[in-house]
Formats: structure tokens, C-alpha cells, sequence
């Protein structure tokens, strides 16, 4: 049997150094996998495998040694029992995220909803390398956005409201970016300092800071591997409703511009970053 391995690879099926002998990546939005799932994944990595599944860096997770004589068996078990295949090559890959508001306090948006969402929506898209997301609940950038090709990370408009302020000054000496100062016992806040971090609102003892439209920074560009490379801030805020155009307008950006293997931080190097964030702009100024 002659074996296509560009397109194993695609479907999920890794060569290993050992002849013969792949490991299948699953599909993992968000780090999350139900016990039925995992029930699975056992059943399979014991009849299949070695009895033992490896956890990637991008919360992922992939059973190793499956002969390739049993490959379309493991294949259909693993679709059947509700675990889909993961994905290689140039494609939208699984989504990262972190807990945010499902469980964590500092979270300022519901991370893992939004990977969900983020990954119904595009995964296994064709791009001419690899595109790899990350949803990241607040600043302290958990689940890393800046070290992928396309990252969310969690934001808040504070709101003021004076007539609950008792002027302790907390707010203006736990903001992360001195964009808070203290005139006459009232906080006055510079709109063009604030990084939407939040840490106001959370630290407030009488909620005169509360949260307002809640939203995402947007970051670009980052990589590891060879020649790794932190993305770069592309959207200081983005409503939430519009995460899908400016992840459609980067895709399509990707698909006009790069180069086959190429990476979407290279692409935006060789373009422009000033071109890339034009079409950004336009796709976050549509319609509401």
C-alpha cells in the first residue's frame, strides 16, 4: 500500500520517525474535552496505540503510535465517538483560550465561549501556512495571543460614576497605566492612557468604576519556531460582534498576499503592517 502522506498529514495523521507509525492529532477548541470524549481517546489509545496520549503546547492533544494499517478503524471511532480529527498544513488550526469569565475573577471576557465560537466558524480554513489563534481572557495574556498568528486578548471600557466615589485613590495607584489621576479627591482618567485593563474596576470598594463595553485588543503577526517573533497590537478595542470581519478580512488578506508555508507575521512584514491595519479598519467600520 503506497501511503499519501501530505494528505495524512492534512487529515490529522502525523508521521513518526518510527516506520509505519503516526500519531493523530484530535480537534480541541479551547483546551476543553467532555469525559465522553476522553473515554474515547482511552478506548482508542489502548486498542490502537501504546495506552498513553500526548498533550501539545497549544492545548491540544494527539494519540501516538497508530500503524498505519489501522488508520481508517481509528479514524471512524474517533468521529463516531464525537472526538473530530485535528489539522496540519495550511489551515486554521484548534483555538487556544483560557478560562476568562467562566471561571477566572481577573477575566474580562468569556474566553472559552469565544473560542468555540472562533473555531465552529473557521477551523481547517485553507490559508496559504498555518494560522494559529489564541482567546485570552484579560492582560495577564494566559493563553498567549501575542505568540500567535492572530490573538484576542480581553478588554473593558471603565465608566465612571462620581456619586458613588469616595475618593480613596486606589484606582489611580493600581492602574497599570498612571492613565488615572486624583484631582480634588474625584479620579480623572486619560481615554488615550487606558489600556481597557479593568484593573479600576475590580479594585473599586464602592463600584464608582464599572464595566462598560466589553471587548477584545486585538494582536497580529506572532510566531515561534525558527525565527519567533511577538505579534503586534493591531486593534487597541474591538467590540465583540465584530471579532468575525476582522478575522474574515485577515484571512482574506492571508489568502491574497501569501506565499505558500509562509507565515501571516512574514506576510504582514513583506506588505505592510500600515496596509494590514487599513483593511482592518475597513472591516471593523461596517455595519453594526
Amino acid at each position: 500500500m503506497e501511503l499519501n502522506f501530505a494528505e495524512l498529514k492534512k487529515g490529522g495523521f502525523m508521521k513518526h520517525v518510527q516506520k509505519d507509525y503516526f500519531a493523530v492529532r484530535l480537534r480541541v477548541a479551547g483546551g476543553n474535552l467532555s469525559l465522553e470524549q476522553l473515554k474515547i481517546i482511552q478506548g482508542v489509545a489502548e486498542k490502537y496505540g501504546q495506552g498513553y496520549v500526548h498533550l501539545t503546547t497549544r492545548q491540544g492533544m494527539e494519540i501516538p503510535f497508530i500503524h498505519f494499517k489501522d488508520i481508517e478503524n481509528v479514524r471512524r471511532e474517533l468521529i463516531d465517538g464525537g472526538v473530530n480529527l485535528g489539522v496540519c498544513g495550511g489551515t486554521v488550526r484548534g483555538v487556544m483560550a483560557c478560562h476568562g469569565t467562566a471561571m477566572c475573577p481577573h477575566g474580562l471576557i468569556d474566553a472559552k465561549a469565544l473560542s468555540r465560537e472562533i473555531d465552529a466558524a473557521y477551523f481547517a480554513a485553507p490559508v496559504p501556512g498555518k494560522f494559529k489563534i489564541a482567546v485570552t481572557g484579560c492582560p495577564r495574556s494566559c493563553a498567549k495571543p501575542q505568540e500567535n498568528d492572530f490573538g484576542f486578548e480581553g478588554a473593558v471600557v471603565p465608566e465612571f460614576h462620581q456619586h458613588d466615589c469616595i475618593g480613596c485613590g486606589v484606582c489611580a495607584e493600581v492602574c497599570p497605566a498612571d492613565a488615572i489621576e486624583m484631582r480634588d479627591n474625584v479620579p480623572e482618567i486619560d481615554r488615550s492612557k487606558c489600556t481597557n485593563c479593568g484593573d479600576c474596576v475590580a479594585s473599586c470598594p464602592t463600584a464608582a468604576w464599572q464595566a462598560g463595553e466589553r471587548g477584545v485588543k486585538v494582536w497580529a503577526g506572532g510566531r515561534i519556531g525558527r525565527n519567533p517573533k511577538l505579534g503586534e497590537v493591531v486593534i487597541d478595542f474591538l467590540p465583540v460582534h465584530k471579532i468575525p470581519r476582522v478575522i474574515e478580512a485577515s484571512l482574506e488578506f492571508f489568502r491574497e498576499h501569501g506565499k505558500t508555508k509562509e507565515r501571516f507575521g512574514k506576510v504582514i512584514e513583506r506588505i505592510g503592517i500600515d496596509r494590514y491595519k487599513e483593511v482592518l479598519e475597513h472591516a471593523a467600520q461596517g455595519d453594526s
